[in-house]
């Protein structure tokens, strides 16, 4: 069950999921991806190449060099004369191989750790002119060496450092390939050849690329696929033929131009237009993706299985194959999702911007329909048999089975259906939520009726939870957590309880109460601090999920067959199935954010609103198994007392590693990881109680006590993933003043001294004594003074105006800030509406200040029954001037309502008429809340100047 909240959201760890049905199937969305602009890598956009390091470090030839990438941070390395990297390989010894221009070489640290570039070609024998090599077009690492083709030649470089070999190549020469131990090559004008110790042997039916550019080489069980610029061929000991079929045709006239073999089986191929195409394994072909118009130059993997993709402007990392997909903007959707479901072989989707349909398209695409069925946003809903449930702002729809158009419910001008839940207890039974009622729907006769409403009396819902048949529990954002009994038979409330302070829950006025359901008890939040309920009252909750997330005021739990799952806008934790541990979960892509709802469909496909698109897991796509993570010491530096710093060894061989004495330690540990960063804790055997926090810094130890010590170190993904512990042993050595001797002589002297100040004490006792006295009478004037200026404090927060009895400034400006970061977070729009009293000062001067108050009052009457009080929020802004803060409301429907407040003063008795000033939008982090008063207050202003009486809106 769902609670009905406006705050939920899940993403959930693709390493966590366990496939919950075998026919689940998903619209076809873009995997999950992370975009590394200049910005970041602080380098040239265009890319040649790239490979992954013996330690999971990324590494790719840049127009300015090499980039290395560990994870968490950027470096370049610069090549000689700042030529750019034009190919890259990791050989079998681990070492990076580099091909520029002019030279080719490897990566190898330096005495601090640091990547520095080892040029080769003195290694490879060439001498004077013979090093002018021009571009080194690839760099291919096999198990016997790394091979260099060049401008004018192809050179071998065994790893045993062996004798290098050198063969001088035709103009006709264009690609090699490594398959295994052979080496492929494509010479124009004849074909796929063999390379065998300088010779071109072609290959049978190798002649069909004589003048066809063949774009990779990916091995298989007994044949190669080879992939050409315009289609797939087959290349076995029969030969190289075309390969038939749907695959081959969808590669066809797409200019493909690299290709690479992934884990599960499948290839991806990347094209000059800027388009990766991948073929699963039985050679059907998957999915298309246009990552925009720069062409796509190399393909690499990480350990983690990761595909990186180079292209001439951009750095992209995939996860594909993924169960994960994406639908955006790409795919038509307009607007932040609220809500979706699976219904009548499509996924429906409730949005800010109304109501829309995706299907899939005979092409494989998605088609996205938009629906003209509410005018504003759409908020909620639910599929069945009897149809499906549509809650958007002006009511409640359904679309019946089989019908095209849906019929009304509920109807309401500003009170629209937010929220749908399903009973567990009662099949048949939906609760609608209102701003204003809770409502009970049932299919008396197979179609979606009304059965009962029951009002919520004042409540601002925030989260309901069905504990069982008839109980409700419901939090409220202005008030404490209340639990009612419903007749299901009749629908009549027979039971409401209240629980507050009295009960063990103290209400936090700014936040109000919310509610979540775990382990079969409920559970309260109110100002950050947890409750769980014991049977009579609730008592303090000092266990996750509440303690893990950063604003437990926006908790919610979602129960699902793959675990249980605590989150906020911001964070998600989940616990496994049949475990007690909760394991944070972050998604690693930039639009995985915002999230909103999450629903296993009815299609069984697993989907997760965020603020930009929808989220799909699909079971039946397989995910590639990343390797065992390694933690390594990267740095050791003892810094002495004076700033004097020493290198010592990273690793502990035998007896420990020796510090000066007085000397602290900074050590930092590397872990590469792809995925989502790395994290460090940390315990110092005898000097630390407990672990540390998980940290991404590097660890400072103090100068410690002479004495053998033992660091133990962990390290982490921040998804959870974690390496094998390490140990670091160290011994202090000792000062010299820690002799025995000097230890001896030190008591002496130490007891004599304790004598003389024992004498000194004596005398000293008196003064102190009267000193104490002094501090003591201080200290009473200064809590006399502290209690006043309480008390003065106390008085300036009453929030009523004595006047007119509605709020005042002070609760306009409390009420205008909790809103705005309410709206912030749910991404919707809030307005305001400044209200003054034309020629109030007229009046006043005319019949005196007390029949001024008088009229003033039935001014602030008639504002008081124009507005929703349970929602909205109507204060005194100062003299004759009145401002309404209208929470979620659009500016088009605020000026609306500002005419009816307009037209209701001026036609009533009151002998008076208004000016309206209306400003809204959607708040931004970057914008002060002051900022919506400033503008409301400047179109009021426009509003007198125009003549009063009228209503004008804010022009920002």
């Amino acid at each position: 069950m769902s609670p009905l909240t406006l705050l939920s959201a899940l993403v959930l760890a693709v390493a966590c999921l366990a496939a919950p049905t075998a026919t689940a199937t998903a619209l076809p969305g873009d995997p999950l991806a992370r975009h590394f602009s200049s910005e970041e890598t602080h380098a040239s956009p265009s890319h040649f190449d790239v490979t992954t390091g013996a330690n999971g470090e990324l590494f790719v030839g840049n127009y300015d060099g090499v980039l290395h990438y560990d994870g968490v941070d950027w470096r370049l390395i610069a090549l000689p004369a700042n030529v750019a990297a034009r190919s890259v390989a990791t050989g079998t010894d681990g070492l990076v191989y580099v091909g520029s221009y002019d030279g080719f070489g490897r990566l190898v640290r330096n005495g601090e750790g640091d990547f520095v570039y080892e040029e080769l070609l003195t290694r490879a024998g060439l001498r004077g002119e013979d090093r002018h090599v021009g571009i080194v077009w690839e760099v291919m690492a096999t198990d016997a060496g790394v091979w260099f083709h060049t401008e004018r030649a192809l050179h071998f470089l065994p790893y045993d450092e062996g004798a290098a070999r050198r063969w001088p190549l035709p103009a006709e020469v264009r690609s090699f390939y490594a398959v295994g131990a052979e080496l492929l090559v494509r010479v124009n004008g004849k074909g796929v050849c063999r390379f065998d110790d300088g010779e071109f042997e072609l290959l049978p039916g190798g002649d069909v690329f004589a003048d066809r550019a063949l774009s990779g080489v990916i091995p298989r069980e007994g044949w190669n696929l080879m992939v050409a610029d315009d289609g797939l061929f087959i290349s076995d000991d029969d030969g190289i033929r075309r390969m038939s079929g749907a695959a081959d045709k969808r590669v066809a006239g797409k200019s493909a131009y690299v290709a690479q073999a992934l884990d599960d089986g499948s290839v991806v191929i990347g094209t000059q237009d800027g388009e990766l195409i991948r073929i699963g394994a039985d050679l059907q072909p998957r999915e298309i993706l246009d990552l925009g118009g720069f062409a796509v130059r190399a393909l690499g993997l990480d350990r983690e299985g990761g595909l990186w993709v180079a292209t001439e402007g951009d750095l992209v990392r995939l996860s594909l194959p993924s169960p994960w997909s994406f639908l955006g903007q790409d795919h038509g959707l307009v607007g932040s999702p609220n809500d979706f479901e699976w219904y009548d072989g499509a996924v429906w989707l409730a949005s800010s911007r109304g109501l829309q349909r995706m299907t899939l398209r005979p092409d494989g695409g998605v088609a996205n329909e938009r629906l003209p069925w509410t005018a504003f946003e759409a908020q909620a809903l639910h599929a069945s048999e009897g149809g499906l449930l549509v809650g958007i702002r002006e009511g409640l729809l359904v679309l019946d089975p089989g019908a095209r158009e849906p019929r009304k419910l509920f109807e309401h001008p500003f009170h629209g259906v937010y929220g749908l839940m399903e009973s567990e207890h009662d099949a048949g039974l939906v609760y609608a939520a209102t701003a204003s009622e809770l409502m009970m729907l049932r299919r008396p006769a197979g179609r979606w009726e009304i059965a009962a409403t029951i009002p919520f009396d004042g409540i601002s819902a925030y989260g309901i939870e069905e504990a069982g048949p008839g109980e409700l529990w419901l939090g409220d954002s202005r008030g404490p957590v209340q639990r009612w009994r419903i007749d299901l038979d009749t629908g009549q409330l027979v039971e409401r309880e209240v629980f507050d302070d009295a009960r063990g829950l103290p209400v936090d006025p700014d936040t109000g109460t919310s509610v979540f359901r775990l382990d079969d008890r409920i559970h309260a939040v109110s100002g950050g601090a947890g409750f769980r309920f014991d049977g009579e009252r609730f008592v303090p909750d000092q266990a996750p999920p509440v303690t893990l997330v950063d604003r437990p005021d926006e908790l919610v739990v979602e129960h699902t067959p793959l675990g249980d799952f605590a989150f906020t806008t911001r964070q998600l934790w989940r616990r496994a199935p049949g475990e007690d541990d909760w394991q944070q979960v972050y998604p690693g892509a930039s639009f995985a954010a915002g999230y909103s709802n999450l629903r296993m469909s009815r299609d069984g496909v697993l989907r997760v609103a965020t603020w930009d698109g929808l989220l799909q897991y699909n079971p039946n796509e397989v995910e590639a198994r990343p390797q065992p993570l390694r933690l390594v010491m990267e740095r050791v530096t003892a810094r002495g007392p004076a700033g004097e710093t020493l290198s010592l060894p990273t690793r502990t061989v035998g007896e420990p590693v020796q510090v000066p004495p007085g000397y602290g330690l900074s050590l930092r540990f590397g872990m590469v990881s792809m995925e989502s960063g790395a994290e460090f804790r940390y315990l110092l055997h005898g000097v630390t109680p407990d672990w540390s926090d998980w940290t991404d810094r590097d660890l400072t130890i103090r100068a410690l006590a002479a004495g053998d010590y033992s660091l133990e170190v962990q390290a982490r993904t921040r998804n959870g993933r974690q390496a094998a512990a390490m140990n670091y042993r160290f011994r202090v050595e000792p000062r010299w003043y820690e002799q025995w001797w000097v230890i001896a002589f030190a008591l002496v002297a130490l007891a004599a001294l304790a004598v003389a100040l024992t004498l000194w004490a004596v005398r000293q006792r008196t003064e102190r004594y009267l000193a104490a006295n002094r501090r003591l009478e201080s200290r009473i004037a200064e809590r006399t003074r502290e209690l006043e200026e309480l008390n003065r404090k106390l008085a300036e927060l009453v929030t009523e105006d004595a006047l007119t009895g509605v709020a005042n400034r002070r609760a306009l400006e409390n009420g205008l800030r909790r809103e705005w970061f309410r709206c912030l977070d749910q991404r919707r729009p809030l307005s305001v509406l400044m209200i003054d009293v034309d020629h109030f000062k007229a009046y006043n001067d005319t019949h005196g200040h007390l029949e001024g108050d008088v009229q003033l009052r039935g001014i602030a009457q008639r504002l008081n029954q124009q507005h929703d009080p349970q929602r909205e929020l109507l204060a005194r802004y100062g003299g004759e001037e009145f401002a309404l803060l209208l929470p979620g409301v659009h500016p088009d429907e605020a000026l609306r309502r500002a005419e009816m407040i307009r037209a209701a003063i001026a036609t009533s008795d009151a002998g008076m008429t208004v000016s309206v000033g209306v400003a809204g939008f959607v708040p931004d982090v970057q914008v002060e809340p002051d900022a919506l008063l400033r503008r409301a207050d400047a179109a009021l202003y426009v509003a007198k100047r125009a003549g009063r009486n009228r209503v004008a809106a804010d022009g920002g």
